[in-house]
């Protein structure tokens, strides 16, 4: 019987993806199925959203439940297969190790359990929350929390894995910065661009200190608010995408269109038009990201360009389409200045994140 020296275990290790002393990396399309089951949690998580938002028949037996948790369920078996696979690849003698980059993925599912648990202690105590109230439960931002955490397996172990420099590793990257991004979109929905409409009501001009003067300033203050807070919802990923070097063709697209396609699903599709202006604007931003590229542009450039460029063609789109279902009555003044001050907020964010930032990713020849 022959006997494999150490030289020839650690070469077949090696062969196998493992590095001695190390976390085994997944493969991409291991990733690539993280990303899709994560993607299907949170159009789960809006669905439930529009019933709670529509007053739709509500117990723990709906669709959209079942969606929810069997996608959890099928997720957090998923993790328990990669780190059984990682286990064998490293020919360890556990049942499973947790494969590189998915740390995070893991303690997000002990986070949301916790937080399952805690929500259904705070329901018994203080009852089932209704409306906004719902989306500022501390058990509810817990539950976003380790959802978040859940979700990021193949961002990090994109970053970890050496040597693929195929476009289709970012491809599962993208797919879960998406689903990231949209659990903070859905946390912050009170907030939401794409489903203001503040521009249709009238701003009073009644004297100051008034009730009326009040009542409306506050009205016009939460428009300005939700434009201003999904420019840096959506800016701020897709800065860390190009930075680091993860971003593919499309990828401002696919997600500007995906949180808008997922708010429209959570207020059930109350205009259209918001998509398509969505998708248009995300299009022509990354037409001029693959300019720059094309003339050599550095990454921080590309980031810096994108930032205000977004905003600047998003929300004059959707204020486009906003009316053209209800007249707009903000000011010119209003109408210009909400778009060139979220322009100028997602810059300066943009740049100050750069200046902290030590690790930027080098343009990819």
């Amino acid at each position: 019987m022959k006997v494999r020296s150490s030289s020839e275990s650690s070469s077949s290790a090696q062969h196998s993806g493992a590095v001695p002393g190390r976390a085994v990396p997944t493969l991409v399309a291991e990733d690539l199925v993280t990303s899709v089951l994560g993607l299907l949690i949170v159009t789960a998580v809006y669905l439930d959203g529009r019933a709670h938002v529509l007053g739709l028949p509500d117990s723990f037996f709906t669709p959209w439940h079942a969606f929810l948790y069997g996608g959890l369920l099928m997720l957090v078996g998923w993790l328990a297969v990669l780190g059984r696979r990682a286990a064998a690849r490293q020919r360890v003698a556990r049942l499973a190790v947790v494969p590189a980059g998915y740390g995070h993925a893991v303690a997000g599912a002990a986070v949301f359990g916790v937080g399952g648990i805690s929500d259904m202690v705070w329901h018994q105590l203080f009852g089932v929350e209704f409306g906004i109230d719902a989306l500022l439960s501390p058990t509810h931002l817990v539950l976003f929390a380790g959802g978040a955490l859940l979700f990021s397996g193949p961002i990090r172990a994109s970053r970890l894995r050496a040597g693929s420099s195929s476009r289709l590793t970012g491809v599962p990257v993208l797919l879960a910065v998406t689903a990231i991004t949209a659990v903070a979109a859905f946390a912050l929905s009170y907030l939401s661009g794409f489903l203001a409409d503040q521009a249709t009501m009238a701003i009073s001009h009644a004297p100051e200190g008034t009730a009326e003067h009040i009542t409306g300033e506050a009205i016009a203050s939460a428009g300005l608010a939700s434009y201003l807070v999904t420019s840096l919802v959506i800016v701020v990923p897709l800065a860390l995408l190009i930075r680091f070097g993860l971003a593919v063709p499309g990828t401002v697209t696919f997600l500007v269109t995906s949180l808008a396609l997922l708010a429209s699903v959570l207020a059930d599709f109350p205009n259209p038009g918001v998509i398509m202006a969505a998708a248009a604007a995300g299009a022509g931003a990354d037409l001029a990201l693959a300019g720059l590229g094309g003339l050599g542009a550095s990454v921080r450039v590309r980031e810096l360009v994108m930032a205000p460029l977004l905003p600047l063609l998003l929300w004059p789109g959707q204020l486009v389409a906003v009316a053209a279902a209800e007249p707009v009555l903000w000011s010119p003044e209003m109408v210009t200045g909400v778009v060139i001050v979220s322009a100028g907020v997602s810059f300066a964010a943009v740049f100050v994140l750069g200046m902290t930032s030590s690790n930027v990713a080098r343009s990819p020849e």
